[in-house]
């Protein structure tokens, strides 16, 4: 059985910097580079992490591509909204608050099909549901 990571995250503290470098290189299977103890160890930390729960998202990993490649733009991440999650926006001196549901959306006490449905509901002109919520550019 595996150990839990917590119990490999103790570990680490307590190996010195050529323990640690050993251990980078068994997780790697590449050489340790010229780091810390302290970054050697979150390094090894992350990566026993990511083997264990998943690494970086598709998204993630292309625009940490682009931005290696050293281009000026670098694309907006998607976000993913997982039910339970709370969106609270303040229109006009008045706070709003949205919970994520399975399928829609729930404020005041109504279950909606999409956040500009609510948007609207608030401001009483057309939004986009996401930006005034301040998911994607700047909700004014």
């Amino acid at each position: 059985m595996k150990r839990a990571l917590t119990e490999q995250f103790d570990q680490l503290v307590g190996m010195s910097a050529g323990e640690l470098a050993r251990e980078w290189e068994r997780v790697y299977r590449a050489p340790a580079p010229g780091l810390s103890a302290d970054l050697l160890r979150l390094g090894i930390a992350w990566r026993l992490q990511e083997r264990r729960l998943g690494g970086l998202s598709r998204d993630a990993r292309a625009a940490l591509r682009k931005a290696a490649a050293g281009r000026k733009t670098v694309p907006k991440l998607r976000r993913k909204l997982t039910p339970g999650t709370r969106l609270v926006r303040d229109w006009h001196g008045n706070g709003h608050t949205v919970t994520v549901l399975e399928k829609g959306f729930e404020y005041d006490g109504k279950t909606w099909p999409s956040l500009t449905a609510i948007a609207k509901a608030i401001t009483g002109t057309h939004w986009n549901g996401p930006r005034f919520f301040g998911l994607t550019g700047a909700a004014s």
